[in-house]
């Protein structure tokens, strides 16, 4: 895991509403490079190549399919 502090639901509705905004301010043209400067402007400051490296692999994997609901009876 990491050593920095988890944050709350609300501080990650509040960076993701950020980030949103900024993906939108970007442009469809940019966004990309936008995203690709963010990570590594993060890396940069926060360190952890490896860990970053990780995140990146974790993210593009295709999500997890939904569970199946649980049978009552």
């Amino acid at each position: 895991m990491n050593d920095m502090s988890t944050l709350t639901f609300e501080q990650l509705e509040t960076l993701y509403d950020e980030l949103a905004a900024a993906i939108d301010q970007a442009g469809p043209a940019q966004e990309s490079v936008f995203l690709a400067k963010l990570v590594l402007a993060m890396a940069h400051e926060f360190g952890h190549a490896d860990r970053i490296s990780a995140l990146l692999r974790e993210c593009l994997a295709p999500p997890a399919p939904p569970a199946e609901p649980q049978r009552l009876i």
